[in-house]
């Protein structure tokens, strides 16, 4: 038999919320771990080993919130249980998705010689997105399947949580609404046709526009967005495209770029003090997203400012 390499997520024994529980899996063994501070998900990684390790055992009970996980194939096969069930996946090298919905507990026995990665959402967070008030309905569970679309939004919202850009919790309420509707298998198409007979005022448009304009230092959600127009969140999104001609997101990145761009002008505050009043928690986020946005580093374009002559 396979010898069996347990890896701990967090202290079973011990009812943890969910932050805790973020803590306890940072602390694990070989776990990398970063929490996305706009929506409270946290991405994790288990790292690939090399071919000869053993087996490894992974649990998680009831008390976990949902996640999604993303698995390259090692070429070895798993089983365990899921809710109780039994299961066996046959050996494959694709890459593949697993969703393990709120309450449902599991343990899994895998090769860990390929990468790992996966994303835990705040309690009730993808309900909310989708749910407009409703939230009776369930997340099934997902188990090992080749879905791209899945596989994709989980890869956007990785790349995301690692480097957050300027608007990067609308970016990831958007990646993680289009993962809940995915999926619960509801047909996008049956919310855009809602959405077509909504019209967005110019005057609720104005009141959007100003809160944002606001608050661009602060943390920017589209429901408070769709609470200010006076419509779900889930409509609120593309009424405000066919209004403006781009997505909420969009809107608040190029805002928040235009006002970084006017006060590294301006020059009155370090770029420290810049980044936070652009809605960034650090100044090292800033700069990132900053020289991917604009093509070079903040100190850099306030430089190149500097030396630009008055205009007479």
């Amino acid at each position: 038999m396979s010898e069996i390499d347990p890896v701990n997520f967090a202290d079973e024994a011990t009812a943890l919320d969910d932050r805790a529980r973020t803590d306890a899996l940072a602390n694990s063994r070989d776990i990398q771990c970063i929490c996305h501070k706009g929506t409270g998900t946290s991405l994790f990684r288990v790292p690939a080993v090399g071919q000869r390790a053993a087996m490894r055992e992974a649990a998680r009970d009831q008390c976990y919130p949902d996640s999604i996980m993303i698995s390259r194939g090692s070429g070895m096969p798993a089983y365990g249980k899921l809710v109780g069930s039994p299961f066996k996946i046959a050996a494959s090298r694709t890459t593949r998705v697993s969703f393990f919905p709120a309450g449902a507990d599991s343990e899994i026995t895998y090769s860990p010689t390929s990468e790992t990665f996966g994303i835990n959402f705040p309690q009730n967070y993808l309900k909310s997105l989708i749910s407009e008030g409703d939230s009776s309905f369930d997340f099934g569970p997902v188990l090992f399947q080749a879905d791209e679309q899945l596989i994709q939004l989980s890869l956007a919202a990785e790349a995301e949580i690692e480097s957050p850009g300027f608007a990067s919790t609308l970016l990831i309420e958007g990646i993680s609404r289009a993962l809940a509707v995915r999926l619960l298998r509801i047909d996008p198409h049956s919310f855009i046709s809602d959405a077509d007979r909504i019209h967005l005022p110019a005057w609720k448009l104005r009141r959007v526009v100003d809160y944002i304009d606001v608050n661009l230092g602060a943390d920017i959600r589209l429901s408070d967005l769709a609470n200010i127009a006076g419509l779900s969140a889930f409509h609120f999104g593309r009424v405000f495209k066919r209004a403006t001609g781009i997505s909420p997101y969009h809107f608040v990145r190029q805002r928040r770029i235009e006002r970084s761009c006017a006060l590294l002008i301006d020059d009155k505050l370090d770029i420290a003090q810049l980044a936070l009043s652009c809605g960034f928690s650090s100044q090292s986020h800033f700069t990132a997203a900053f020289t991917k946005s604009i093509g070079t580093s903040p100190a850099r374009y306030r430089r190149q400012k500097r030396a630009l002559p008055e205009s007479s």
